[in-house]
């Protein structure tokens, strides 16, 4: 943990100052181990491995925790083109990242982490789970990288600091999605940009056939009915098999998801499971990631949207998607 950072950081229990204790350093400026404490209501937070462990209920997204901490200790590969998918996910330009302070909102291994500090932003990588040990490997290689482990119900900074908030494929795997969003909109300064992206769900036809498509998947708006009736089909099949994943233990679950991996090369078949990307091993890991988090909400565009114009955001972005929706949603908080 860098020193600059604690001036960014406030108690997450009762939100006052911190103050720094028993530390010990790798060098001048890296803090490896120590002890943040509040000045109020003397809550510590311990300093492991050069990693701030911000948060005090270990039993509130326990199976969270474990989740998450399974999946991305055991994946050591890419799940596509990053950049591309990191710009088109947040729709903010290449340009716009230089210089910035960013906070990366459930970061898991760091995959997004990486390219935001490539694009020359300044990162502040948080993530309730043990996975935050694989972005730690990237502070050798960047000295804009902060790492935090925390959790996004009970945020540990002091408000309106961050020039961009971006949470990709995350809030919805909290107890509670929308009180996440409003926690990190306190976060951004007047003028800055938030980025999220949720798991979309059917709703109503009226409001689905207006989800906006990307222009490889144009020629679907000829089916648009029957898009929209498997997308419901779909998301009833993940409720049935969600109540029987969630309690599996996750070795057990890992092997389970290959079936899934095979079904989602078949014609038609594929849009009923939860991946149907080429490469089969990003198959497994996205069919895990569906079928193991305790917590998993779906949204609407209409949702979304209502928590941005009810927090003060103009210019929103909606984000194109493919067969699925994903709803994502780019805005610019007013002054």
């Amino acid at each position: 943990m860098k020193l600059s950072i604690i001036f960014l950081l406030i108690c997450p229990e009762c939100k006052s100052e911190l103050k720094l204790l028993s530390s010990t350093f790798d060098n001048q400026e890296e803090i490896e181990t120590g002890i943040l404490s509040c000045v109020n209501c003397k809550q510590v937070y311990p300093i492991r491995n050069g990693i701030p462990r911000m948060f005090t209920d270990t039993t509130r997204q326990k199976k969270t925790w474990e989740s998450f901490s399974y999946e991305w200790l055991h994946y050591n590969g890419q799940l596509g083109d990053e950049k591309k998918i990191f710009l088109e996910e947040t729709q903010i330009a290449e340009k716009e990242w230089a210089g910035k302070l960013v906070l990366d909102a459930g970061c898991g291994m760091g995959r997004f982490t990486k390219v935001a500090l490539e694009l020359g932003a300044e990162v502040v990588a948080i993530d309730l789970s043990e996975s935050i040990i694989r972005t730690k490997e990237l502070s050798k290689m960047y000295d804009r990288l902060h790492i935090l482990q925390t959790d996004l119900l009970s945020l540990p900074f002091r408000e309106k600091i961050f020039d961009i908030v971006y949470s990709q494929g995350v809030l919805h795997h909290t107890p509670q999605p929308e009180k996440v969003f409003f926690n990190l909109v306190q976060l951004l300064r007047p003028g800055g940009i938030l980025t999220i992206w949720v798991y979309g769900k059917a709703g109503g036809y009226k409001n689905f056939k207006t989800n906006p498509l990307k222009k490889e998947r144009l020629h679907f708006k000829k089916i648009l009915f029957l898009v929209w009736l498997v997308v419901f089909i779909r998301g009833l099949i993940s409720n049935i098999l969600r109540k029987v994943t969630t309690r599996l233990s996750y070795p057990l679950l890992y092997h389970f998801c290959y079936p899934l991996v095979w079904l989602g090369r078949l014609p038609f078949i594929k849009y009923l499971t939860f991946s149907v990307h080429p490469n089969w091993k990003v198959r497994l890991q996205e069919n895990f990631d569906w079928l193991s988090p305790e917590y998993q909400s779906h949204h609407t565009k209409e949702e979304v949207s209502s928590w941005f114009e009810q927090a003060g955001f103009s210019d929103l972005e909606i984000l194109a998607h493919g067969f699925v929706p994903k709803v994502g949603i780019k805005g610019i908080k007013r002054q």
